[in-house]
C-alpha cells in the first residue's frame, strides 16, 4: 500500500518513528504525537521544518572529568554522561515557530551522534586522548547536520582522526596511506569508485596535514600544516591531473573534499550516504531507486545532511511494514532504552565493563569500519551480555519499586504491567502466552521473585530486542 507523508499518522506510526530517530517515546509523546500529519512528526522530531535555516546542536561544554589524566575513569564517566544524556532528553512534540541559530538538545540529535561516531570511527584505545574523544563526539553533535563536506572538512584535521588513521606522520617522500584509503572506502564513495592509483595520489594530496607531535615529553596532537612536509607537485587522482591537496592552503591547488561534495565524485558520495542513511533509520536493504531518489534529494540541497534525514524518515518505504521491527537494537540501543523505560541512574551500572560483555563500548569501535548494524547483534555472547547486565539490574530494579505488586495480580495483568514498564504495544500472542504461563507457575512457589524475575524477562523477549 501507498503511504504519503501527508497520511495521518497513528500509534503505531508514532512509536516507529520515535524508535529510529530517538531511543523511543514516552506516552504522552506518543499521544501528543498521534492524529498529525507524517511531515508535522518528522519536523517535531527534528527540531525544524524543511524551509528552516538548519540549526548547530548544542555545545555541552567540556566537564571536569574529561581528563587526560587516569583516563579509564575518564571514559567511563564520558559513558555514564552520554548514556543518560540519550535515556533523559525528552522528545519534541512540534516544531518551533521560530528556528534558534543553536537548537534545543533532542533525541535525534544524540542518533545522529552516535551514527557519525560509528561512520567516522575513531578509538581511545589508539588515541589514547578522552579529551580528543570528547571534542570529536561534541562537534558531531554540534555538526551532524549540516553542511556534509562542512563536516567533512572538520572531520579531517581532527586530532582524533589524525592519530587514529596516521594522517600525523603522512609526509611527502614517505607516504602513509591508512587515512587516504579510509576516507574513500569508508567516508565518502565506498569500495569500486577508487583504483589504487587513487589511493596513492590520495595520500600525496593529504601529506603536511599533520599534528604538532613532541613537545619534550609530551605528545601533542594539535592540528598543524606543514607546507614543507606536502607534496605540491602534480597528481592524477579520479583521472584529474591537478595540484591536488586534501584541503586547500595555496593559490592554484584543487581541493579532495570539494570533489566528494560538488566535483566529480558528488553523485557517489551522494548515494553512498543515502544507501548508510537509510539502513541506519529504515531497514538493511534498500533498492537501488529508493537510493537514486535520496541522493538526488541530497545533491538538490547542496548536500545538507538535514534534507537527507528528512528525506529518509519522510519516505514511503521507512513508513511501510519492510521497515516496522526490522532492525535489531544494539547493545547501545539497548541500555538506552533499559534506563530510559526503567528510570534506574546509568552512573551505577557500570556501564564501561558491562558494554564490552555486549561488543559496544562507545570510544573503542572494534575496527575502522565501526560497529555496523543487523543480525550480528543476535550473537551469542551479546545476548548473554544483555542477560547478565539484567541479572545485575534485578534487585535496583526492585529496590525502586518497578513491577511492585505483581506478585499478587492475575496473570493477565501482571504481564500487562512488564510490557506498559517496557513500551511494548506490539507484542505477539506467544509471547504473552508464555510470560502467562511463567507468572502462573512462579506464583504457586515463589510470588515473591515475580517482580524481579519480570523485570528481567520483559527486557529479554524477542519483542523488546527489535525496534
Amino acid at each position: 500500500m501507498h503511504v504519503a507523508i501527508t497520511d495521518v499518522a497513528n500509534r503505531s506510526d508514532v512509536s516507529h518513528l520515535l524508535r529510529r530517530a530517538g531511543f523511543g517515546g514516552s506516552l504522552a509523546e506518543i499521544n501528543a504525537l498521534t492524529g498529525r500529519t507524517r511531515e508535522q512528526c518528522v519536523d517535531a522530531i527534528m527540531g525544524f521544518r524543511a524551509t528552516d535555516s538548519v540549526p548547530d546542536g548544542p555545545d555541552v561544554g567540556v566537564p571536569a572529568f574529561v581528563s587526560k589524566q587516569n583516563q579509564w575513569d575518564s571514559h567511563s564517566e564520558v559513558l555514564n554522561w552520554w548514556f543518560a544524556r540519550m535515556a533523559a532528553t525528552p522528545n519534541p512534540t512540534t516544531a518551533p515557530g521560530v528556528v534558534p541559530a543553536v537548537a534545543s538538545p533532542t533525541p535525534l540529535q544524540e542518533k545522529m551522534t552516535l551514527f557519525w561516531h560509528d561512520h567516522f570511527a575513531c578509538g581511545q584505545d589508539k588515541v589514547s586522548d578522552i579529551p580528543a574523544m570528547w571534542d570529536q563526539i561534541s562537534m558531531f553533535r554540534r555538526k551532524g547536520l549540516g553542511a556534509f563536506g562542512d563536516l567533512l572538512r572538520l572531520v579531517s584535521v581532527h586530532p582524533a582522526m589524525l592519530v587514529y588513521l596516521d594522517n600525523q606522520s603522512n609526509v611527502a617522500g614517505s607516504e602513509q596511506e591508512n587515512y587516504a584509503r579510509e576516507l574513500m572506502e569508508l567516508h565518502t564513495i565506498g569500495v569500486g569508485e577508487f583504483t589504487e592509483d587513487d589511493v596513492i595520489a590520495m595520500a600525496r594530496a593529504w601529506t603536511g596535514h599533520n599534528t604538532i607531535g613532541w613537545t619534550g615529553s609530551e605528545w601533542d596532537s594539535t592540528y598543524v600544516y606543514s607546507s614543507s612536509e606536502h607534496d605540491d607537485s602534480s597528481k592524477t587522482l579520479f583521472g584529474i591531473t591537478a595540484n591536488w591537496n586534501g584541503l586547500v592552503r595555496s593559490p592554484g591547488e584543487r581541493e579532495v573534499m570539494a570533489e566528494f561534495t560538488t566535483g566529480s565524485k558528488q553523485g557517489a558520495t551522494a548515494r553512498f550516504m543515502s544507501r548508510k542513511l537509510f539502513r541506519w533509520f529504515a531497514h538493511l536493504d534498500p533498492s537501488d531507486a529508493v537510493v537514486d531518489s535520496l541522493a538526488g534529494a541530497f545533491v538538490a540541497s547542496g548536500m545538507q545532511v538535514s534534507a537527507l534525514v528528512r528525506a529518509v524518515l519522510s519516505h514511503d518505504e521507512f513508513w511501510g511494514p519492510e521497515s516496522r521491527w526490522a532492525q535489531v537494537k544494539s547493545p547501545v540501543d539497548f541500555m538506552v532504552s533499559i534506563i530510559r523505560r526503567s528510570g534506574l541512574p546509568a552512573a551505577d551500572m557500570g556501564l564501561h565493563w558491562r558494554m564490552e560483555s555486549m561488543g559496544q563500548v562507545l570510544l573503542e569501535p572494534p575496527n575502522v569500519a565501526g560497529w555496523g548494524t543487523g543480525a550480528g547483534w543476535l550473537s551469542t555472547a551479546s545476548a548473554w551480555g544483555r542477560g547478565a547486565m539484567m541479572r545485575g539490574l534485578r534487585w535496583r530494579a526492585s529496590d525502586s519499586g518497578l513491577l511492585a505488586g505483581t506478585g499478587s495480580l492475575a496473570a493477565a495483568d501482571a504481564v500487562q504491567a512488564i510490557f506498559d514498564l517496557f513500551g511494548l504495544e506490539e507484542v505477539s500472542a506467544a509471547t504473552r502466552l508464555e510470560l502467562e504461563r511463567w507468572h502462573q507457575e512462579t506464583h504457586a512457589t515463589s510470588s515473591w521473585s515475580i517482580p524481579t524475575q519480570g523485570f528481567m524477562l520483559g527486557a529479554m523477549i524477542p519483542e523488546f530486542q527489535v525496534q
